[in-house]
């Protein structure tokens, strides 16, 4: 039973690899010793054997088991970084729809620099575009040094771009965040609930400073008032004091034509003041008003 499922195992790993070996366009022998060989030949660094060689380093990793790949390639001089970067090689440039970026890479070294580039911007490049300074052209002339400078640039203008790209779309988000809460609000401040209740507030608030300046007023006289009561007391002790006949008809006088002119300024607002009422009220005398009545 063990060796059915172990040779079942097999057999689905033997198909996994052939379809590997199919999708990287792979037609050598799909053994260990076989991949090991020309692993060694392709160790050139043309844009050929780059790729060559990234195609059987991943054929090559999924034939071994877990942990012997590493091993395996360290034994034919090859850093795990560097394995890495020949098998992405093949996995990125694989996609492309022509043969132009790597037929203009003209060595390996070039195509292993090209590997910062984004699948967008190989796409535009090998369609006769460029990014920056890179382009077609520029790819075929340039020194690597001077490639690795150029796409450093062009990626960093890139990232620039996406930068404020983003800021300005945090700005403008920023603002219609802002309109829209203005508009709600303003929406809010005009509809007919709230006018009501604005015009209601303004009323209220005419209204209790009518009443505090009315108030401070009517303190304001009352103190005069008082004052005046005040005068009166002094001018009476006086005539008491000096034996003064006249000063007391004098006061009299002057009370007298004082308070009716406040009796005609209250009937001028419109308001009678029946003053000895307010003085006497019936209230306070009930038997006075009786009285006179069986007087009369």
């Amino acid at each position: 039973m063990n060796t059915q499922l172990q040779e079942l195992s097999i057999s689905e790993h033997a198909q996994k690899l052939g379809v590997l070996a199919t999708q990287l366009g792979y037609q050598g022998a799909l053994t260990v010793g076989a991949l090991e060989d020309e692993i060694r030949f392709y160790q050139q660094r043309s844009v050929e054997a780059v790729m060559e060689l990234g195609k059987r380093l991943l054929i090559l990793k999924e034939m071994t088991p877990h942990g012997e790949f590493s091993k395996r390639i360290e034994m034919l001089g090859i850093s795990k970084r560097t394995a890495q970067r020949f098998m992405s090689v093949v996995l990125k440039f694989s996609k492309t729809t022509s043969m132009s970026l790597l037929e203009k890479s003209g060595n390996g070294t070039k195509l292993l620099e090209l590997m910062v580039l984004d699948d967008d911007d190989i796409e535009i490049i090998d369609a006769g575009g460029s990014i920056g300074d890179v382009s077609l052209d520029t790819i075929e002339i340039m020194s690597v040094r001077e490639l690795k400078k150029a796409l450093r640039e062009a990626k960093s203008t890139i990232e620039s771009k996406d930068q404020d790209l983003k800021a300005k779309d945090q700005v403008i988000q920023k603002k219609d965040q802002k309109m829209n809460e203005l508009d709600e609000k303003l929406t809010k401040f005009n509809s007919p609930a709230e006018i009501q209740k604005r015009a209601e507030t303004e009323d209220q608030q005419l209204e209790k400073a009518a009443l505090e300046t009315l108030s401070a007023e009517s303190l304001t006289l009352l103190n005069a008032v008082m004052r005046y009561q005040n005068a009166i007391n002094s001018v009476l002790d006086l005539a008491n004091e000096k034996g003064i006949g006249q000063l007391y008809e004098r006061v009299d006088e002057s009370v007298i034509a004082t308070y009716q002119r406040i009796a005609q300024f209250s009937r001028s607002l419109g308001t009678q003041v029946d003053f000895e009422n307010m003085v006497s009220p019936e209230w306070l005398f009930p038997n006075a008003s009786h009285t006179e009545s069986e007087e009369e």
